[in-house]
């Protein structure tokens, strides 16, 4: 069996198995798919807004460090300069 063959039968199989996954789990679900949907958009929302606000403390360390490193960076360079 060449390489194709072999990349095309693996994902053949994730594809099926994906696919009987998704028609168990709506066999079996406990909601309606508007429920789920609903559900799935406000999770999404809230994961969403969980990455901005770690985003922003991320941002915000890192312009703290910057702006410490560039006031290090003058006293080291530009300060010196001035007293001579």
């Amino acid at each position: 069996m060449s390489r194709t063959n072999v990349v095309f039968a693996i994902g053949g199989a994730a594809v099926a198995a994906g696919l009987v996954g998704w028609a168990v789990g709506t066999l079996y679900a406990p909601a309606s798919g508007q429920e789920v949907r609903r559900r799935l958009v406000w999770k999404t929302d809230e994961q969403w807004r969980a990455i901005a606000r770690a985003s922003e403390r991320w941002l915000q360390q890192v312009a703290a460090c910057a702006a410490a490193e560039i006031d290090e960076l003058k006293t080291r360079f530009v300060e010196p300069a001035h007293t001579a």
